[in-house]
């Protein structure tokens, strides 16, 4: 009996080790594969981010390049003889040009070149050095719209665009930014460091966050357990971000250590850890993932929209209409301002205040065409919303209701006990039966589908951060019947300014 004890014994511990060690590894696949999910959670939602900064940057240089090269006094410059005039020229357009320059240009330097290389910089101070190399890339490379030029220390991305008259090339205009600029947009998210980012030309490395070079940047991706790239617009550039399992290699070599003193309590903490490594790291990046898409929905104000109204301006200023010009730049400013501002939350009267200089701006870009109506009541100026929370609704109303055929557009809020309601109403085009069930559906699942009445990612994205600040309670609502409008409502908590958000 004692020997069939023993042996029965023995197979019990060696069931139970086997079932420890099973536990273990089954343990430390778990805890791997959560925190590889969330080190990918985390990517995607950097190149969001990455690219609302760096592809900015490079857009509007993208956009600038075309409005300079189509300008009259551009043109005029680079078709000019090279010499005094060429230099006189030169500083009239730059006078000419300076509201654009000084408001709408983020690149560092901006050059004009005639055919045969000479040079006007209209901003910047880069070496001459420079602009002689770039030129010498640009006539090359006709086919290439990109310029990297460095001189030392220095080093310069840019974009060139040719300045054509009746289908003949006469210059060309160049827009140079400091690659540093550049490396740092890309380093934006590099905090934790097992994410990175990198800006390519086609196949070739422009530069990469921290200033990495080429060989670890492909040694990274190599290695990478998750890689996403997109394209900026029509530049011709990508940028390409990528997660390194740098901190699962640090969890393996800790069990590995781990084993020997954690097996015998592994049955007693194991489940209990798990949840706990769960929870923290699913809360943490949870948390980080609000934030940024919180910051990504507070900017609604894109560089599309900055560009459009600045050829707004330009063609008023053509017109001689300079008053007008100078107004809608000073509301651009004060949007601006208030879309970047860092304070989550402001008065539902400074909020409406903002509407209206976003409104005239769409009146001057539909003239004629759309009538505003604000709601007033001296209460709102007590009442406390989510920052650059409505302008996505109007600017669906806008876009997608009204700038077709015109019509008329009410703002207005009311209170209800604890709660605000606030519409977004206008008399467009509207939408049948099906294409609201559409909307709607789209706005609860998010994808990206729109069929002429309001993009259903804008407003997916306002509901959203409506649950995210205040809870399921809380939403958004839309009615709509064709040749009738749209009524958009927002509902949320009653929030008073003495009150602690």
């Amino acid at each position: 009996m004692k020997k069939y004890s023993g042996k029965k014994n023995t197979i019990g511990v060696m069931i139970f080790g086997a079932v420890i060690v099973l536990l273990w590894i089954v343990f430390y696949l778990l805890t791997v594969r959560i925190i590889r999910q969330n080190m990918e959670r985390h990517a995607m939602s950097a190149i969001g981010t990455i690219m609302n900064d760096v592809g900015n940057e490079l857009v509007m240089m993208e956009e600038c390049s075309s409005i300079l090269a189509m300008d009259e006094s551009v043109k005029k410059l680079a078709a000019s003889d090279y010499g005094e005039d060429f230099y006189d020229m030169g500083r009239a357009t730059q006078d000419v040009l300076a509201p654009i320059l000084k408001r709408v240009v983020n690149a560092d330097n901006v050059i004009v070149y005639d055919p045969d290389g000479n040079f006007y910089r209209l901003k910047g101070t880069a070496p001459n050095t420079i602009a002689v190399r770039s030129f010498y890339i640009i006539s090359e490379r006709k086919s290439d719209r990109m310029v990297s030029v460095s001189l030392g220390s220095e080093n310069y991305v840019g974009l060139y665009r040719a300045i054509e008259d009746e289908n003949e090339i006469t210059g060309y205009v160049l827009l140079l930014i400091d690659q540093r600029k550049i490396e740092k947009l890309l380093s934006t998210y590099n905090d934790p460091d097992y994410i990175g980012a990198a800006l390519y030309y086609g196949d070739r490395l422009i530069c990469a966050g921290g200033g990495i070079g080429k060989e670890e940047v492909e040694s990274r991706l190599a290695e990478a357990i998750y890689v996403s790239e997109r394209f900026i617009g029509f530049t011709g550039y990508r940028v390409v971000v990528y997660c390194v399992d740098s901190v699962s290699k640090d969890v393996s070599r800790f069990f590995i250590i781990a084993l020997p003193v954690t097996i015998l309590i592994l049955l007693a903490v194991g489940y209990i850890f798990v949840r706990f490594m769960k929870r923290f790291v699913q809360t943490g990046i949870d948390l980080e993932l609000e934030r940024t898409n919180l910051s990504l929905l507070k900017k609604q104000i894109s560089a599309h929209f900055t560009v459009n109204t600045l050829n707004i301006v330009r063609a008023l200023i053509g017109r001689g209409d300079r008053e007008t010009a100078a107004r809608i730049c000073t509301e651009l400013s004060v949007l601006l301002r208030y879309a970047n501002a860092s304070d989550e939350y402001i008065s539902l009267l400074e909020e409406f205040y903002v509407l209206k200089q976003y409104t005239e701006i769409m009146q001057a870009r539909y003239p004629d065409k759309i009538n505003v109506c604000f709601g007033e009541d001296d209460s709102f100026s007590d009442i406390l919303v989510p920052r650059m929370l409505i302008q996505p609704i109007v600017e669906n109303a806008i876009m997608h209701g009204l700038s077709a055929e015109g019509g008329n557009l009410e703002i207005d809020a009311r209170i209800e006990k604890e709660d605000l309601y606030i519409t977004v109403s206008d008399d467009g085009k509207g939408m049948d039966a099906a294409e609201l069930e559409e909307v709607r559906n789209g706005m609860e699942s998010g994808e990206a589908a729109d069929h002429g009445s309001l993009d259903h990612i804008a407003l997916a994205n306002v509901r959203k951060r409506i649950r995210v600040l205040f809870g399921d309670e809380y939403g958004m609502d839309i009615e709509s019947d064709v040749n009738k409008g749209a009524c958009v409502t927002l509902h949320l908590p009653l929030i008073r300014s003495e009150k602690e958000k």
